[in-house]
């Protein structure tokens, strides 16, 4: 297979040709302003490009931690992460798989060391999340480069898109995020360690590229992508579909099955995903739906929100589907127009056709697993997929960058729609990153893009709770009247809502108006009914009072707070005996509940 390899190399390809023409194109130019000189130093134009992808995302510096969006199951309350001994190490392999129903390894083990060095300060988090962006583009910078025959422009604006680009905040700026960033950089190294094994036939850089692609799955298995990516290269070297693509990718793809398969049935044992909920046309609808859309968002990144909605009406907790957005029609016919001419494009003998077949399959490739076809979570899409696939996108526009340069009468406009294009992104990051500060600036601008729409009740309700945190009863209460306005049969808001009128706000009627109706709902719910006990006590209800305590004996005869309550209850109505009889038996529970 060495010798095959080195006959390949030694073949011109699509790229080759570029790069004769375009050095036939230089010629009458060098009298003049030349255009960028392919040997000006690399290193110069990659550390601009960090530079000023350092300053777009430096305001994720200053973010905190989430309270009500995965920070806390992550870090916070992630007992995985709290020693990074070997015992601990071994752990985190064994039992990460029940963190949020994902098996991610590598980024548990990751955040485990930024925990052993910064505990819940959340700076040395955001720090990493930003060092692996910044490698991140580094790494698209050489992928580019290497697949272009190193062409330093067409790298230089690849890479410079991805750093800035905003659709990728969430993934840089959200500690929960660290998952994206780390698989994608050992996605991107992987691939460049296999195209270094094909110029040099080298198989220890094979090796390495497996080794770097099973990190990258344990980190994240979007990355079982990566096995069809190599192929979409070693055809875009040969100029050949031949059997010799596929042999060396098998190992890469026993590994993304595997690791592949047991991802996603961790999922479905997490109930993360949910199949059932739309039948196979919508699913595929969804998925026509999030190809075109992603491509819209990352050439143009506005109105970039936490959360999507699915575009149906909501009614309570259920998706109305009995009609079809007319979105979907649309949005799934351009897809599909989009991959075939892709296909066509990219075994066309014209090369720019074959660079924008390359760049929308890899695009195609590495979005395909997210696009809501098997549905996980509750929103059709997510500005974090857009990550690794967004390269694809961004090759074509650097490709055709790099031909408008060349030309003495179109590179004055290429540079000012660079320039100006580059600009609007860094803003735009600098900006999206004070989003993510705080629970309260992040889910105000899904709000803000989304407003008074109830499909995205979670919202609200994630508003709420973060306002609760922050001691603002009122605020939190406002949110929550509205999820129960959309949803008068959710319980637990109805009982959030009890306990702010009653605790914060001494509104007992008001209180007992929603305790009621959420009892309705969830009459087994303990905590609801130690709620309702004590607040008909204070109320001075002692019958309700005793009447509820007994309710929830039935349901946990242990409870100790309830037998506590039961007893002081009995004494306020006059029976001793038998309230020092429930008082002794909720002391032997629970010694200490008298000091509670």
């Amino acid at each position: 297979m060495a010798s095959e390899l080195k006959k390949q190399n030694s073949k011109k390809t699509s790229f080759d040709a570029n790069k004769t023409q375009s050095t036939r194109a230089e010629k009458p130019l060098k009298q003049g302003n030349p255009p960028l000189n392919p040997n000006l130093n690399k290193w110069l134009i990659i550390s601009i490009i960090l530079l000023l992808t350092f300053v777009a995302y430096f305001p994720s510096l200053q973010n905190g931690m989430l309270k009500t969006w995965d920070d806390q199951a992550y870090v916070t309350n992630n007992t995985l992460i709290k020693n990074l001994d070997g015992t601990s190490i071994i752990k985190i392999f064994k039992e990460d798989r029940g963190l949020y129903a994902n098996y991610h390894p590598l980024t548990t083990l990751s955040l485990a060391v930024n925990y052993h060095f910064s505990k819940d300060k959340p700076f040395g988090y955001h720090l990493t999340n930003l060092i692996l962006h910044l490698f991140n583009t580094f790494l698209v910078f050489l992928f580019i480069f290497y697949l272009s025959k190193n062409n330093l422009i067409i790298a230089s604006v690849s890479s410079l898109l991805f750093g800035l680009n905003p659709i990728h905040v969430e993934s840089v700026a959200w500690i929960s995020e660290r998952k994206d960033v780390l698989y994608s950089f050992f996605f991107l190294a992987s691939i460049i360690a296999y195209q270094k094994f094909l110029q040099k036939s080298d198989w220890k850089l094979y090796a390495l590229s497996l080794f770097l692609f099973l990190c990258s799955m344990l980190s994240k298995a979007m990355a079982a992508s990566l096995p069809l990516v190599l192929i979409l290269i070693g055809f875009i070297e040969t100029r050949k579909w031949q059997l010799k693509l596929l042999l060396d990718k098998i190992p890469y793809f026993l590994i993304a099955l595997a690791l592949g398969y047991y991802a996603v049935t961790i999922q479905a044992e997490g109930n993360a995903i949910g199949s059932e909920t739309f039948p196979l046309i919508r699913r595929v609808l969804h998925a026509g739906y999030g190809f075109s859309v992603y491509i819209f968002k990352i050439l143009l990144p506005i109105d970039l929100s936490a959360f999507y909605p699915y575009p149906y009406p909501l009614l309570n907790s259920g998706w109305i589907t009995n009609t079809i957005p007319s979105s979907f029609y649309i949005t799934l016919l351009t897809s599909i127009s989009i991959f075939c001419f892709a296909v066509f494009a990219i075994l066309s003998k014209h090369k720019n056709l074959n660079i924008l077949g390359f760049g929308i399959l890899f695009y195609a490739f590495t979005i395909a697993l997210v696009l809501q076809f098997l549905p996980v979570g509750r929103a059709i899409m997510a500005d974090r997929y857009a990550y690794i696939p967004s390269i694809g996108v961004f090759f074509i526009i650097g490709y055709f960058a790099n031909q408008a340069f060349v030309s003495k009468t179109k590179r004055a406009i290429a540079i000012a729609v660079v320039v100006l294009y580059s600009g609007f992104l860094l803003i735009g990051s600098f900006k999206q990153c004070q989003v993510w500060k705080n629970d309260e600036t992040l889910w105000s601008q899904t709000i803000n893009i989304y407003p008074n729409d109830n499909r995205i009740a979670l919202v609200y309700e994630n508003r709420a709770l973060y306002y609760q945190i922050l001691n603002k009863p009122k605020e939190a209460l406002s949110d929550f009247l509205k999820v129960a306005e959309w949803n008068p049969k959710n319980a637990n808001i109805l009982h959030l809502i009890g306990k702010i009128y009653g605790k914060d706000l001494n509104d007992l009627a008001a209180s007992m108006k929603y305790f009621e109706a959420s009892y309705l709902l969830q009459p087994q719910d303990l905590n609801l009914i130690q709620d309702m006990a004590t607040a008909y006590g204070i109320k001075g209800d002692f019958a309700k009072s005793l009447e509820y305590s007994l309710l929830g004996l039935k349901v946990d005869p242990k409870n100790a707070f309830l037998l506590y309550n039961a007893g002081i209850t009995y004494t306020n109505m006059g029976q001793i005996d038998l309230g020092k009889q429930f008082m002794k038996e909720a002391l032997e529970v629970d010694p200490s509940i008298n000091k509670k």
